[in-house]
C-alpha cells in the first residue's frame, strides 16, 4: 500500500481548480484576483503564524502554518512553480551553510564610479554622501521655538 504525500496531493488539487467556477471553489477565485492578492494571503497568513508561535499556542500555530502552506502553494502554481522546484532548492542547499548561501545571493556593492583618492577608514556613523547634521541648537533658535528637519536623504 503506498501513501500519498499530502503536500502533492493538495498541489494537485490547486492545479486541477485553476480556471475553474469561481463561485464554487476558493482557489479558482485566488487565481482569478491576481498574483499581488495571492502573495497579499501569503503575507496576511506568514503573520498569523508568527504571532501564533509568539504566543505559545499550538494549535492555533498548527492551523495558522497550514494555511500558509496552503496559499504558498497556490502563489507557487500561479507562478509556473511545482513543489518539486522546491524540492530542488533545498536539495541544492543541503550542507551549505546558511550564512554562505545567504552570503551567495547577496547583491554585490555598487563599484565606485570615481577615482577618489583613499583616505583610510571614516570614523564610526560618518557616511561621506550623508549631507552635514545640523547642530542641535543653532544660535540663531530662541529656546521653545521648534527646529527645521534636515533635509530628506531619500534613504535609511
Amino acid at each position: 500500500m503506498t501513501s500519498t504525500d499530502p503536500f502533492d496531493a493538495l498541489e494537485a488539487v490547486i492545479r486541477s481548480r485553476r480556471g475553474g467556477d469561481t463561485k464554487a471553489s476558493y482557489v479558482a477565485a485566488l487565481f482569478e484576483k491576481g498574483r499581488p492578492k495571492i502573495a497579499q494571503k501569503v503575507g496576511e497568513e506568514a503573520v498569523e503564524v508568527a504571532i501564533a508561535a509568539v504566543q505559545g499556542d499550538r494549535n492555533s500555530l498548527k492551523g495558522e502554518a497550514a494555511d500558509l502552506i496552503f496559499h504558498l502553494i497556490v502563489l507557487l502554481v500561479d507562478a509556473g512553480l511545482r513543489l518539486d522546484d522546491i524540492r530542488a532548492e533545498l536539495a541544492r542547499r543541503e550542507g551549505l551553510s546558511g550564512l554562505v548561501e545567504k552570503a551567495s545571493r547577496a547583491v554585490p556593492p555598487p563599484s565606485p564610479t570615481s577615482a577618489a583618492p583613499e583616505t583610510g577608514p571614516l570614523p564610526l556613523g560618518h557616511d561621506e554622501a550623508a549631507p552635514a547634521a545640523a547642530p542641535l541648537r543653532p544660535e540663531a533658535e530662541k529656546p521653545g521655538s521648534p527646529r527645521p528637519l534636515p533635509p530628506a536623504t531619500g534613504g535609511f
